[in-house]
């Protein structure tokens, strides 16, 4: 992506030091309100997230799947037509290389949840067979369902939505428009000036802002759990509170270090250093493990994934079980 945003004047609204009084108001409101709903009753507030997220499943699951399928397609679209070759900004290098952009991306998009998915759900798809297919589960067949339906949540739709339209949407009004780089921007072809100025597009920022920090501390959680796991069955640590507590520190310091840093160091050099990690693990995985084995099931699973793709995008509540899609592919979505 290129970037000329020395060139563009960007548009401030509210105070200037801290941004929008009512992105600020409202989305730290909120916060601080679920922190402390949650202090006074976990349960009660554990129990109205459960009830939140059943009805949401069940009353726009259908929805989510259909938005998500449609991205894809637009973004295909969009991907081999003239406007794929368009270029974004006026300089004529990209700022990244295009290896440090997938880097960064891969990064912050899949976050903690792909450490912990990454493994886990093929594994549940392996002894509880996915709605879609009709193998027998724990044998040999069931391999290439469970990964070609982990592939589904992960892949083709997920970054479609993520990584590829939304962010041409805001990259074209960034750099072409001069638009801030907001949640709003995405609603202004739609809505204009309005979403731009006054409560209605802070209150687009709040709702991101709320569902970005929703969306993050899930992640985050799975990590912390997962690390006091492995901290205790390979050095004998308690796998209590205190040591979950120490492990979300040290991953906010990052973190925050990260973000403070800036992209074209902090968040651009971890990202990296992740990617090379991943791929070193992946690699002594896949030559002194099931070499055979490995090859032979990403390929069929890659295989079943494109010939099931529509089956797995589009199957509902009225065809699986309510409670697979509310776990599974509602979640995801």
């Amino acid at each position: 992506m290129t970037n000329s945003a020395s060139s563009i004047a960007i548009p401030e609204t509210g105070i200037k030091r801290f941004g929008d009084p009512i992105v600020l108001g409202l989305s730290v409101g909120f916060i601080l309100l679920f922190l402390g709903l949650s202090l006074y009753d976990i349960q009660w507030t554990a129990g109205l997230i459960s009830d939140g997220f059943a009805w949401t499943a069940k009353s726009l699951g259908s929805y989510f799947q259909l938005l998500l399928l449609l991205t894809f397609l637009i973004g295909m679209g969009v991907a081999i037509s003239p406007a794929g070759s368009a270029k974004v900004g006026n300089r004529d290098t990209p700022e990244l290389s295009t290896f440090k952009w997938l880097s960064i991306i891969m990064c912050t998009l899949l976050a903690g949840g792909g450490v912990f998915f990454a493994a886990g759900e093929p594994v549940y798809h392996f002894v509880v067979t996915p709605p879609v297919f009709n193998t027998e589960a724990g044998t040999a067949e069931a391999v290439a369902p469970a990964l070609a339906q982990s592939f589904m949540h992960w892949g083709f739709l997920a970054w479609a939505i993520l990584g590829t339209l939304s962010a041409i949407v805001l990259a074209h009004a960034h750099y072409v428009k001069g638009q801030p780089l907001q949640p709003r921007t995405l609603l202004y072809p739609v809505f204009g000036d309005r979403v731009m100025k006054g409560w209605f597009g802070g209150c687009v920022d709040a709702a991101c802002v709320i569902a970005v920090v929703a969306g993050t501390v899930g992640p985050i959680g799975f990590l912390a759990t997962q690390v006091s796991f492995g901290l205790h069955e390979l050095f004998g640590f308690s796998e209590g509170y205190g040591t979950q507590l120490v492990i979300l520190a040290v991953l906010a310091g990052v973190y925050v270090t990260s973000a403070m840093t800036g992209i074209h160091r902090g968040i651009q050099l971890l990202s990296r250093f992740n990617v090379f990690l991943a791929l070193a693990i992946a690699a002594v995985i896949f030559i002194f493990g099931p070499t055979l084995f490995l090859t032979n099931a990403y390929t069929q699973g890659f295989g079943e994934y494109i010939t099931s793709f529509f089956a797995m995008a589009t199957v509902t509540a009225g065809t699986a079980e309510g409670w697979w899609m509310q776990w599974w592919t509602g979640f995801f979505f």
